[in-house]
C-alpha cells in the first residue's frame, strides 16, 4: 500500500460556498477514496500553505489513485491537485538494497 498526501485547491466559487454554508466535505471525500479502492486516513484544512486542504489516503494500485484524481478534476470542484507519496523506514531499507540492481549512468553533455 502507498500512503499519499493529496493537496487540493477548490475552485473559487466552491471554496466560497463551503465557507458561507459551513460545508464539511469529510464524508464525501471518504466515500470517494473508498469507492476508488483506497483507504481514507484523514482530511484536514490548511492555513499558511499554498493549498486549502489535504486528503490522506492509502492505495495499493496507482491506477486506482489516478482514477480518483481524474474524477476530482472532472467533477469540476477542484482547480489544482498536488500529490506527495510517502514512504516508511522499512521501505527505505528495501530500496537501498535494490540500488545495486539499478543501472544508471549520468549522460555526458
Amino acid at each position: 500500500m502507498t500512503v499519499r498526501f493529496t493537496y487540493v485547491n477548490y475552485k473559487e466559487d466552491v471554496a466560497m460556498s463551503m465557507m458561507k454554508n459551513g460545508e464539511d466535505r469529510t464524508a464525501s471525500l471518504k466515500t470517494a477514496v473508498e469507492s476508488a479502492g483506497g483507504k481514507f486516513l484523514g482530511f484536514y484544512g490548511l492555513i499558511g500553505q499554498d493549498f486549502e486542504v489535504v486528503v490522506i489516503s492509502d492505495f495499493e494500485k496507482q491506477t486506482d489513485y489516478m482514477a480518483l484524481v481524474m474524477s476530482a478534476y472532472l467533477g469540476g470542484a477542484v482547480s489544482e491537485i498536488k500529490t506527495v507519496t510517502c514512504w516508511t523506514g522499512p521501505e527505505l531499507v528495501i530500496s537501498s538494497k535494490k540500488i545495486q540492481e539499478v543501472s544508471y549512468t549520468v549522460p555526458k553533455s
